[in-house]
């Protein structure tokens, strides 16, 4: 029996559990996975002082109301995309979204933007950053205000030149299995504005993404454009605002080198990425396989 990939959609009844949602949709879409709308509660020791009830009975009144999340949750997944939903207990939300992708046999995390990001960009709360230092598998992160698009038109893969980039690759492989989508790979370089023609790093990483597509060629299935383009700038934010973006695209970007085996740990280049990207990113494990 062939195995259907699923996500986990780490949802709440905010717009940032919205936001999820809909990046879980459109990456279902694109893949054809099943999405597991999953509602973490913390487990309670005592009701709030005004809720004249007692523990056991304020967990019954917090699943009756979380169950009801769900059911909208489910209501917003278009007819194109499978999803079920899950209620869950745990001591947090970030363990308890990492013990559903276990349980579940789940190929990503997927949560959304806290609040404050401006112009659809990111402020990782505290669940995200959880994940982005402790998860097994990728974790996809929404933009403020994200809506999915009809489909996925491009995925651009941010890769550095430092030993284990063959990991992210892998990851890519996996994800756009037989896809038709444009694949674009790229590598940031800081340098003097007056000298980005002449940069030896922006050579050197000129000669590194040659390789990079050379190893996606050999394993790849997928169907579309394939491109490569260093983005350069005074900074990181500003090499990532000098590439073009599309509305209906994916950023993938590898874990710190500092990650356990198979964790993530969020390096500070994805860090700083993140506060200049107007498109969603997973950020993928260490030797990671799943897609």
């Amino acid at each position: 029996m062939t195995r259907v990939p699923n996500y986990v959609v780490a949802y709440e009844a905010t717009a940032q559990g919205r936001e999820a949602l809909e990046l879980g949709i459109a990456m279902a879409r694109i893949t054809a996975a099943e999405l597991r709308i999953c509602l973490v509660l913390q487990r309670v020791t005592a009701a709030p002082a005004k809720i004249h009830a007692a523990s056991s009975d304020f967990e019954v009144l917090l699943a009756d109301q979380a169950t009801k999340w769900l059911e909208q949750a489910a209501g917003w997944v278009p007819a194109d995309v499978t999803s079920t939903t899950h209620l869950l207990w745990a001591d947090s939300t970030s363990e308890g979204l990492i013990q559903a992708s276990a349980d579940l046999d789940s190929d990503r995390i997927v949560v959304g933007a806290a609040r404050g990001g401006l112009f659809n960009r990111f402020t990782i709360g505290s669940v995200a950053n959880a994940l982005l230092h402790a998860s097994p598998v990728p974790v996809a992160l929404a933009p403020h205000g994200y809506r999915a698009p009809a489909q996925l038109t491009r995925i651009t893969c941010a890769i550095g030149t430092r030993p284990g980039w063959e990991a992210l690759l892998d990851s890519l492989v996996a994800f756009s299995d037989g896809l038709r989508v444009d694949l674009r790979f790229v590598t940031l370089v800081e340098v003097d504005a007056a000298r980005e023609k002449q940069s030896p790093a922006a050579a050197g990483s000129t000669a590194h993404l040659d390789a990079v597509l050379a190893y996606y060629e050999r394993h790849s299935t997928s169907h579309g454009v394939i491109t490569t383009e260093v983005g350069t700038g005074k900074s990181v934010e500003d090499a990532v605002e000098a590439l073009d973006w599309r509305p209906d695209e994916l950023a993938f970007v590898g874990s710190s080198r500092l990650a356990a085996p198979r964790t993530i740990f969020l390096g500070i280049t994805a860090h700083r990425m993140l506060h200049a990207l107007p498109v969603p990113l997973v950020v993928v494990p260490t030797s990671a396989t799943r897609t």
